[in-house]
Formats: C-alpha cells, structure tokens, sequence
C-alpha cells in the first residue's frame, strides 16, 4: 500500500481537469451525499446499480453533485446523458441514462462536454438499443437532439458549442484520419 494516499489521483480528476465548468460544481457544493450499498453490496444511484468500488464512489460523488445543481426531473421524464468528444456534442445520438456508471467514464476517456436531455419515458422506449448495456442505452433521432443541455455552461455559450459540433466522421476526415 501507498504511504502517502495524499498524492493519489481519483477517477475524476482527468474530468476535472479537462472540464473547469465541472469542477466548479463539484468544488461549489454544499451537500456529499451517503453512498452506502445495500444488502448485497451494490451501490444505487438513479434506479441504476453499479458494484462497489472507489472508481464508481468518485463517480456517484461527481454525478450527485451534476444532479444537484439542475432541475428536477418530472416524473413522467427520464433524463438522458452523454459524455461527449471535444466537438461533437448534439451529433452523436447514443445517450444512456446512466450518468455515473456510463456517461462520466466515456467524459473522462472523452474530454469533451457533458450534455443531457429529458424525454418523455414513454417516447425513450422507442429508443432503447439491445446493444451496449442492457436497459441504458439510447439512439435519439436527430430531432430530439437539437434539445439537449450542456452542463455547466450558459445557454448562449452551449449554443455556440453546438453550433461548432461536427460528426464524429466529419472531425476524423479533418484531421485526416482514415475511415477504414
């Protein structure tokens, strides 16, 4: 074991790093919430269960401090996220509605932005996959993506992000990448 547990980096850092508008919300809240497992040691957050581990604690930690700050989900909703690629946000339709287990991994492989939508349940059926994992996985018709929200940014400023956004062939093509 590390003696000095002071110079080990948590999961989230890359993302905290990389996001300065997440690491404001993190850094600025006031309520850490209990993150205690259940009987048979899973952890909960959002109706999703993830195996308990210091890599998932940090991410619930970041996740319920996000969820914190935004607007209540209606009941008849189901909030949707993505951690996106530098410059594709609004273009890549694969959303989950698991912000902790799915979304913030992908963020912190990423380094993009973190962006959400609330669907009406009934209509997120529609667009659940069978690929990925079972029952988080989403492909929103382009429609539905012009309604996402940026976390941590000003609508003016996640209009202007999205506005720049290109498909991730687009940005591959651009840089000269070869699409084999």
């Amino acid at each position: 074991m590390p003696e000095n547990f002071e110079n080990i980096e948590s999961p989230i850092d890359d993302i905290l790093r990389n996001n300065p508008e997440l690491e404001k919300i993190y850094g600025d809240r006031s309520v850490i919430h209990e993150t205690t497992p259940d009987k048979s040691g899973n952890l909960e957050r959002d109706g999703q269960k993830y195996n308990d581990n210091p890599k998932i604690r940090a991410f619930i930690e970041l996740g319920d401090a996000i969820r914190d700050i935004l607007p209540d989900v209606d009941k008849e909703n189901v909030r949707l996220w993505r951690g996106n690629r530098k410059d594709e946000v609004g273009c890549n339709p694969s959303y989950t509605n698991s912000l902790d287990g799915i979304a913030l991994p992908f963020l912190s492989d990423y380094n993009g932005v973190l962006s959400y939508i609330d669907v009406l349940k009934d209509e997120a059926e529609k667009y659940l996959t069978e690929n990925g994992a079972t029952g988080s996985e989403f492909i929103l018709p382009k429609k539905v993506l012009e309604n996402i929200k940026i976390v941590g940014f000003s609508e003016e400023d996640s209009e202007k992000i999205k506005k720049e956004a290109k498909p991730l062939s687009q940005n591959k093509e651009e840089s000269g990448w070869d699409n084999i």
